[in-house]
Parts: C-alpha cells; structure tokens; sequence
C-alpha cells in the first residue's frame, strides 16, 4: 500500500485537495516531500500540458495512481444519470478522454460524482440506475480495452443521493457486470454513512480497486478521530495492495497536510508490516 498525493489544477472548485498549481510543479513538490505516487485531478486531459506531466514524472520518479473526473460534473455539468442525451454522451466522451489519458501512464480512473444523481421523482429513478449502468458498462469495457481500470467511488449522502454505501455500491457493480471496473472506497464518507468501516471494507474487500483516506474532519490521516491503524491493518487483512489516495483539506496548509499525512501513514504501515 503506498500514499499518493492529491493534485488539482489552479481554480478547481473541488476543495478536498492537497495541492494546487501547475501538475508538473505540483508533483516536484511531492517528491520532495517523499510521495512516490500521486493522484491527478483532471477536468479536461485534452487542454493540459501532457509533454511538461510526463516530464515531470520522469525526473522525479514519481507515478500516477489515479485520475480523478470530479471536476468534469462540478464545473461543466456533465454526468451519468441525466435525462439529456447530449448531457450523457458528453460524461461518457470525457470519461474515454480521461482513460486514454490514464493507460499509458498506468493510472486507474476514478468514477465519482460524475457517475451523477438521482431525480428527486421517484417513478424516475430506475431509469436513471439503468442509464448510469449502461454508461458505465461503456466505459468500463473501454477501459479494459485500454489495459486500465475504473474506480467506482462511494460518497457519503450529504454530497449525492446515490450509492452511498459500501454495499450499494457493490450490488450495483454486479448489475453493471463488467471486468474493468471496481469498488472504491473512501474513509472520509464510510464515516458518515457505513455501520462499521472495517466490516464494510472485509465485506466488500473482493471488488475493492481504489482507497482514499481523509480523517473525521477530512483533514490529513492523524488530525481526526478515525483509527487508521484498525483501517490499515484490516486492508492488508484483505490482501488489498494498491494506493491511499490522500484526498482530504489542505489544512493548516497543504505542505504541513502533505508532510503530516505521509509521515503519519508511513508509522502506521511500518507497524502492520
């Protein structure tokens, strides 16, 4: 299991970010700080400097872990479940463009709010699940095409009203039943909404691709209640080896976040062996 750091473009509006900036300069700044893995949060891959990235990630030795979509729905509305047919050609063409992006570096793709909500009409909402299904089933089989993988993520319900749990998300991952996409699980939103974080991660543990870490309050692992000792040593119980994704509030400031959350997970990871 190895930290990865959260890296967004300059006037993102998504704040759960550890750094901001230019994404080569961003990762520079990881690595001196001791990050081997960072996670790119990226609106548009068609518009970013791919040549100065890839740069950047030769001299440092640093790779990417993921690619997060999030900014896609947040700022250009794109999603899913919507009842506009262009609205939902346009999420399944950006989630393409970001896979093609994430293969080559061998970087999964996080399917987050982009996978999009619910209508508040009940009588409304199956088609929705069937739209959203269909979409990522598309994406997926593409991914796996591209020799990648997407994450499915779990929000907590105060940010979307659909697939809020660990076991939600699971169930429906089995009505999408394709090979290239998998369960992500985040410790930030199983705080609000899973009975137990350890039982939902052992439960749910076989499809489990992605992790992000964020503690209580979504501040760095270490500044809240959570007990990530338990979190960690019940993923390595599973057998789940890929990366921990710090997805959480650059307070007191991202360098002190960064350093806090590494050197945090590195005590604890040394423990559990």
């Amino acid at each position: 299991m190895i930290p990865s750091l959260t890296i967004s473009s300059p006037g993102s509006k998504f704040a759960p970010l550890l750094f901001r900036g230019g994404y080569a300069e961003c990762i520079a700044r990881a690595s001196g700080i001791g990050f081997k893995a960072v996670e790119l949060h990226i609106r548009d891959p068609r518009v970013v400097d791919r040549q100065a990235i890839l740069k950047s990630l030769e001299k440092t030795g640093v790779v990417v872990s993921t690619i997060g979509t999030g900014q896609a729905y947040g700022e250009d509305r794109i999603f899913l479940t919507s009842f506009d047919d262009t609205v939902r050609n346009a999420a399944i063409r950006r989630i393409k463009d970001q896979i093609d992006f994430a293969a080559p570096l061998g970087a999964k793709v996080i399917i987050g709010l982009i996978k999009g909500p619910l209508p508040e009409e009940e009588s409304k909402q199956e088609a929705a699940k069937v739209w959203a299904a269909s979409g990522l089933r598309e994406c997926a089989e593409y991914a796996l095409k591209q020799g990648t993988t997407l994450t499915l993520e779990v929000i907590n319900r105060y940010e979307t009203n659909f697939l809020n749990t660990a076991e939600e998300a699971d169930r429906f991952l089995g009505e999408v039943d394709a090979e290239g996409i998998g369960l992500h699980l985040d410790t930030f939103h199983m705080n609000i909404d899973e009975v137990s974080i350890e039982k939902s991660i052992r439960d749910h543990g076989a499809r489990l691709v992605h992790v992000h870490l964020a503690d209580s309050n979504r501040w760095a692992p270490g500044m809240g209640h959570l007990d990530f000792h338990l979190i960690l040593k019940k993923l390595k119980e599973i057998g789940y080896k890929g990366y921990l994704g710090l997805e959480c509030l650059p307070k007191p400031d991202p360098e002190r976040a960064a350093i806090q959350g590494l050197r945090y997970l590195e005590e604890l990871l040394s423990k559990i062996g």
